[in-house]
């Protein structure tokens, strides 16, 4: 009987012996992974030191953790044979609402604490808390947590306090630096807006808002400075940023005109996010999966469109997918374990996520300084064809110097021009060229061409220095120029002609008119009637001279 006795404290203490969990500061030691999990219900308590063998017989065991939510106990035996004995209970993961845990040590000691997202902490954005683990003692280590959701599995770590305060270190910069260039990129792109009123940019400024309150709250900024500890306020931002994506979707790819199909879906995704939004505040335990499904569907319809506008030479589009590819590969990490499809591949996945979201702000960033490039160069483009429509509309096909058109403008404008100031005088010559129509009777239209061309050719010589001159139609010119010009251009007017019959166009002459633009003579009509007279009587001095010239002919 004392021998039967004897083998089974034995095996009793075999197996308790080889249930404890050993402790390496090499590297943290995950509880839920190796330890006993069961059901928590409100009216538990924590049992004393002599009730913990029995109370932890009579739990009802636990599969897994819910992402739905619920409350939980962990019991898990460790021990502890290195010298290092300041370490860190590290629950994280996921966002836990409340966390307490006692360590009962085989020396008689007893460690309480309380940590979680409603708990105070020891580490900023982080629920560590400091333990001391002394030297061959084993500790059974009992965590009560519970949460209206689990974002992801949580994990529960016994780490070195050198190798926590390194990771906290690390992670707050990465975090706070996440943070605030969502936060930069959410206020220069809004100035943007203001200044160019493009939606494009208010909805990408949208987007980065979203994105910078929901991680912000991911991490509890806002609970570790303003004490915002309503869990029912996290995944607002989660509905938002597909909606307000989708908008950016739509209107940085032009898809209600390139892809209106995908413009529909976007804009369905749109209605969905919005109506779907209540869940985050009135069915918590479920807000973190649909929005995961949300935000899973637009990621992938924004590659989609960017990948087919892409396709099809929209050169923008280039970045926007790289943006979502960005996005799309650390989604692919956290995502599916947020719905417990997968279980987590790295440590930290929210980290690395909101890693992605930043390059991707960063990328669509670029995306849009694309986007303004291409409309520039499609602006200067479009400016340029309309300078040169506009100089094509203003200029005579023949001579090159200004038509019809461009002389009335012309008129308007030195009109305006004296009405609003008493300037200096301008003077108008309406020019005839005599002997285009013998020209083209007896010479041919093509010699006629180039008796026009000679003319405006000359008149635009004359007007190099100072005014401006005009082809009306057939072989009426026009000059517009100071009044103090006069003598010049009559000089000017009277060489042309030799000019012109130097160059065989004996038939030809010129015979012009000029009314003087002033102050109290403003009226362009009058103008033009006055310097069409005055030309027409000394294309008549100049028959009647030729005429007594041909009579006084021997």
């Amino acid at each position: 009987m004392g021998a039967w006795l004897a083998a089974v404290m034995l095996a009793g203490a075999t197996a308790a012996a080889a249930s404890l969990l050993p402790l390496s500061p090499a590297s943290p030691l995950d509880l839920l992974k190796d330890g006993a999990l069961s059901v928590a219900s409100p009216a538990d308590r924590f049992p004393a030191r002599e009730e913990l063998a029995g109370w932890l017989a009579s739990r009802p065991a636990a599969r897994a953790v819910s992402i739905f939510g619920g409350s939980y106990w962990l019991h898990a035996q460790v021990r502890q044979d290195s010298a290092v004995s300041r370490w860190v209970l590290d629950p994280n993961n996921t966002i836990i609402d409340r966390v307490e845990a006692r360590l009962y040590g085989s020396d008689g000691s007893l460690q309480q604490l309380t940590t979680g997202f409603r708990g105070a902490h020891d580490y900023a954005l982080h629920y560590g808390k400091d333990v001391t683990l002394s030297a061959g003692v084993s500790y059974d280590v009992l965590v009560r947590f519970e949460s209206p959701y689990y974002a992801s599995i949580p994990r529960f770590e016994l780490v070195t306090e050198t190798a926590y305060q390194h990771k906290v270190l690390t992670e707050n910069v990465v975090v706070l630096t996440g943070l605030g260039a969502l936060a930069a990129l959410a206020v220069f792109n809004f100035f943007v807006y203001l200044l160019a009123r493009t939606r494009s940019h208010l909805y990408y400024a949208g987007q980065m808002l979203a994105g910078f309150w929901g991680w912000a709250m991911v991490f509890h900024v806002p609970a570790e400075l303003f004490g915002w500890h309503d869990l029912r306020l996290h995944y607002i931002p989660f509905y938002l940023a597909p909606a307000v994506g989708s908008l950016f979707c739509i209107e940085f790819l032009e898809l209600r005109e390139r892809q209106p199909r995908l413009f529909k879906l976007f804009r369905a995704l749109v209605v969905l996010s919005l109506g779907l939004s209540p869940l985050a505040v009135f069915a918590l335990a479920y807000a973190h999966a649909v929005a995961t499904l949300l935000i899973s569907a637009w990621i992938m319809l924004a590659l989609i469109g960017g990948i087919r506008s892409l396709l099809e030479g929209f050169g923008p589009a280039r970045f926007f997918v790289l943006a979502f590819v960005a996005l799309l590969l650390p989604s692919l990490i956290i995502l599916p374990g947020n719905l417990d499809l997968i279980p987590d591949l790295v440590e930290n996945a929210e980290m690395l996520t909101l890693v992605g979201v930043v390059l991707e702000g960063i990328l669509q960033a670029f995306a849009l300084a694309d986007r303004i490039r291409t409309i520039n160069a499609e602006r200067d483009h479009y400016s340029s064809q309309l300078v040169q429509a506009l100089k094509v509309a203003r200029t005579d096909a023949l001579t090159g110097i200004g038509n019809r058109f461009a002389f009335g403008l012309a008129l308007q404008q030195h009109g305006e021009a004296q009405r609003r100031s008493a300037g200096s005088a301008h003077l108008l010559f309406v020019i005839d060229l005599d002997g285009l129509k013998l020209v083209n009777d007896h010479l041919g239209h093509a010699r006629g061409d180039e008796l026009i061309k000679t003319l405006a050719d000359g008149l635009l010589a004359l007007t190099a220095t100072s005014g401006s001159c005009f082809r009306l139609g057939g072989d009426e010119f026009a000059i517009f120029a100071a009044a103090d010009e006069e003598p010049r251009l009559r000089d000017g007017l009277a060489q042309l002609e030799l000019q012109l019959r130097e160059q065989g166009f004996e038939l030809s002459g010129i015979s012009y008119g000029v009314a003087h633009w002033s102050v109290d003579s403003d009226d362009p009509a009058e103008m033009i009637r006055l310097a069409d007279y005055n030309m027409y009587q000394h294309k008549l001095s100049r028959k009647r001279g030729r005429a007594v010239e041909a009579e006084q002919a021997p």
